[in-house]
C-alpha cells in the first residue's frame, strides 16, 4: 500500500508540473497525455487494492480524478496570467489543492478496506466464541434434557460439572443382532445378559473441564470479543416440526456492538443488506423460530477450523 501512495504522490506532483510548465503545457500531446496516463494510475491503483471487485470505488476514483484534472486545468489558465507572483501562487494552491484531492481518493479506498480488515479479525474471534457456547449447550441438553437460558449456568455447569459417557468395548455378534431384530440397544443388552467374553458397555463420568474446555480460559466464556465484557444474548423456546415439540436455543450479537467503535456509515449499510436479505443484522447461532440444527449464521470466511 505504501507504494501505492508513493505512486499517487509522485503522479500528482508529475501532472501538476506539466499543466503549470509553459514549455511542456504548450505541448498538447504531452499535457493531455499525462492526464490519461494518470487516470490509468488511478485505475490500476483502485483496481489492485480492491481485488478488482470494488465497482463503486473504482466509479469514484474516476469522479476524483476528474475533479484533479479540472483543477490543474482551471488552473494552468488563470495561471497565464503575466504576473509572476500570481502566477507562482495559483500553481501552489492548485498543486495543493490537488494532493488534498488524492489525499481524499486514498481515505475513499483506505476506509472500507481498514472497516473489512477489523470486521473480519472480530467476526472469526466471535464466531470460535459462539461455537464454543453451541458445544456448551449440546453437552447441557445431553446432561438435562434441554438448553439453558442463561449463560452463568452453563459457564458452570462447564467449569464445574461432568459428561456422561458409554465406555465401548467388545461388538455385538452378527447372530444376536439378526435375534434382535437389528435392533442395536436390545442386541447390546442381550450381549451383556449373556456375559459375551471381551463386550463392554459401561456409563463413565468424565469432567467437561478436562475433555471438551481443557487449557480454556472460563472467564472468556460467553464474552463477546473485543468488547468490553458484553455477553452474548441468548434465550431458548420450543418450536413444533412435524408434530414433534422441539426445544431450541439461541445466541448472538448485533453488528451495533460487536463492530463498536468502527465506521458508523459502514456499520448501518451492513445492516441494512443483512436486513434486505432476511438476515440477522450481526452474528447468531441457532434459532428461536425454527430447528436449524444449531447453525451459524455467519459466512465461510469466518469460520476458523479450531
Amino acid at each position: 500500500m505504501t507504494l501505492f501512495i508513493i505512486i499517487l504522490i509522485v503522479a500528482t506532483a508529475g501532472v501538476a508540473f506539466i499543466t503549470f510548465n509553459d514549455n511542456l503545457s504548450k505541448n498538447k500531446l504531452i499535457k493531455y497525455g499525462s492526464y490519461i496516463v494518470y487516470f490509468i494510475i488511478i485505475e490500476i491503483i483502485l483496481y489492485a487494492v480492491t481485488d478488482g471487485i470494488e465497482i463503486p470505488l473504482i466509479v469514484l476514483g474516476v469522479g476524483i480524478g476528474v475533479v484533479l484534472i479540472i483543477l490543474l486545468i482551471a488552473g494552468s489558465f488563470l495561471a497565464s496570467a503575466n504576473n509572476k507572483t500570481v502566477k507562482y501562487l495559483l500553481s501552489v494552491i492548485f498543486i495543493a489543492l490537488a494532493f488534498y484531492a488524492g489525499y481524499v481518493l486514498y481515505e475513499s479506498i483506505m476506509t472500507p478496506i481498514r472497516f473489512n480488515t477489523v470486521k473480519k479479525q472480530r467476526y472469526q474471534a466471535t464466531v470460535n466464541a459462539l461455537k464454543r457456547v453451541r458445544t456448551a449447550q449440546i453437552a447441557f441438553k445431553n446432561e438435562n434434557g434441554k438448553y439453558t437460558k442463561y449463560l452463568d449456568s452453563l459457564k458452570n455447569f462447564i467449569e464445574h460439572d461432568s459428561l456422561t459417557v458409554i465406555r465401548r468395548e467388545g461388538s455385538v455378534p452378527d447372530t444376536i443382532y439378526l435375534q434382535q431384530g437389528n435392533n442395536l440397544k436390545k442386541a447390546e443388552r442381550e450381549c451383556i445378559r449373556l456375559g459375551i467374553k471381551g463386550f463392554v458397555r459401561d456409563t463413565i463420568k468424565v469432567a467437561i473441564a478436562d475433555t471438551l474446555y481443557k487449557n480454556y480460559d472460563f472467564k472468556k466464556f460467553g464474552i463477546v470479543p473485543y468488547t468490553d465484557g458484553y455477553k452474548f444474548e441468548m434465550d431458548t423456546a420450543t418450536v413444533n416440526t412435524g408434530g414433534m415439540s422441539i426445544n431450541v436455543f439461541e445466541a448472538k450479537v448485533p453488528n451495533d456492538i460487536l463492530l463498536k467503535g468502527l465506521n458508523r456509515e459502514l456499520i448501518l449499510n451492513l445492516n441494512d443488506d443483512a436486513i434486505k436479505n432476511d438476515r440477522y443484522p450481526g452474528l447468531k447461532i441457532g434459532s428461536l423460530t425454527e430447528n436449524n440444527n444449531n447453525e451459524g449464521n455467519w459466512d465461510k470466511e469466518y469460520d476458523l477450523k479450531k
